[in-house]
């Protein structure tokens, strides 16, 4: 019977706290140890910081997607498969992918990696766990956005929670607004206070904190 893959979330209380960024360190850590790190998909609005460290990592090339709207890229998820490496880094778990892709949510295409034996490395904010979503979006007043369940939460090998002062986000968030450079800022500006961000902080450690490790029928 073919090992299942492990599951490595990068869990962030807002956008912008280096999600991204420490999971492509830790991909070069495992390259160095010689094992088969390949990126498969990176949010493309990440910092330019963030977007550096992609060199000397293997990127697998998007899939190309017709829509009304013309060509969409999306993670390519059948030639991660026929490309099997032993850690596959797949930014944005929440993702919604575009019609006509094998599966409506990118974290089923996560599951169909762990179920090949592949372990995955991907990033998830507080606004996108199912059971935060509510309280996020009505306190915070900012759009419900793309979500993944609790369970798929709870049961990853191990969840590394990438923490960063509220002060020291919103001096990132400050040089989004001003530069362009980075993330689009369509939400920033309803998080930028700090009370909102001391919530958000305050959610997000008091989940990471109850998350139990269980054996589910995700597994």
């Amino acid at each position: 019977m073919r090992k299942r893959g492990k599951l490595k979330i990068y869990f962030g209380y807002s956008p912008g706290v280096g999600k991204t960024y420490s999971m492509l360190k830790d991909a070069h850590k495992e390259l160095r140890r010689g094992i088969d790190v390949v990126v498969g998909y990176i949010d493309p609005h990440s910092c330019p910081e963030t977007m550096e460290l992609m060199e000397g990592l293997e990127v697998l090339p998007l899939k190309l997607i017709a829509s009304s709207k013309g060509m969409l890229t999306e993670f390519n998820l059948e030639g991660a498969l026929l490309r099997r490496p032993q850690i596959i880094l797949v930014d944005e778990m929440a993702h919604a992918n575009a019609p006509k892709s094998k599966h409506e949510k990118r974290y089923q295409d996560i599951e169909e990696l762990l179920a090949a034996g592949i372990d995955v490395y991907t990033t998830v904010n507080a606004q996108q766990i199912e059971s935060l979503n509510k309280t996020v979006t009505e306190t915070l007043k900012v759009p419900d956005g793309e979500k993944i369940p609790d369970f798929i939460f709870d049961c990853a090998e191990r969840v590394e929670f990438i923490d960063i002062e509220p002060e020291e986000l919103i001096k990132r968030y400050q040089e989004v607004i001003s530069t362009g450079r980075g993330w689009p800022s369509g939400n920033i500006k309803a998080l930028i206070k700090k009370k909102n961000l001391d919530l958000l902080r305050e959610l997000s450690l008091k989940r990471t904190t109850e998350r139990i490790a269980q054996v589910c029928n995700w597994r």
